[in-house]
């Protein structure tokens, strides 16, 4: 079964072991084998995701939800934690996507809600945010995401910036 981990190269460098230890983790304890779905993800990357689900309005000229099914992420190009680099443009990826594999080696897309608990839990033993949003609730549309807690404050130690953002701060 490949997990992709070479995908783990494109991480923020404090990501790679907590990571690790969670895949670890969920093996032994869980059962499960889980495969790196993305790491770090350029802007254009982000551009094709944030477009499903919606087209240009005529009027506005602005990308609008028409097909709220398709919708996969809320996070524009260059906005979300996958899309962090250094400040000299290298991969720097403060998130990580993580799916559990079947037995012969396809992806669980759906695995049910107490798995997901389960992995909840091993992530934050791990030191990984599940949460990925400001008000505390799980990302309905994106259970397999696994981000540094309070990962845009970081950025100016770290010299690490968001594509999409003016000054450090996002637009």
């Amino acid at each position: 079964m490949n997990q992709h981990l070479e995908r783990l190269e494109g991480l923020a460098p404090m990501l790679r072991q907590p990571v690790g230890q969670l895949i670890m983790l969920c093996q032994r304890q869980l059962h499960r084998t889980l495969c790196v779905v993305t790491g770090f993800r350029p802007p254009e990357d982000q551009e094709a995701l944030y477009r499903k689900g919606r087209s240009v309005d005529p009027t506005s000229g602005l990308l609008v939800v028409t097909d709220p099914s398709q919708v996969v992420t809320k996070a524009r190009p260059g906005m979300s934690a996958h899309n962090v680099t250094t400040e000299m443009g290298d991969p720097f990826a403060m998130a990580v996507d993580l799916v559990p594999m079947n037995e012969d080696g396809t992806l669980d897309w759906s695995p049910n809600e107490d798995f997901w608990e389960l992995l909840y839990g091993l992530g934050w033993r791990c030191g990984l945010d599940a949460l990925g949003d400001p008000v505390g609730a799980y990302l309905s549309w994106d259970k397999c995401h696994f981000e540094e807690p309070a990962w845009k404050l970081k950025l100016p130690g770290l010299r690490a910036v968001q594509p999409g953002a003016v000054g450090g701060v996002a637009l």
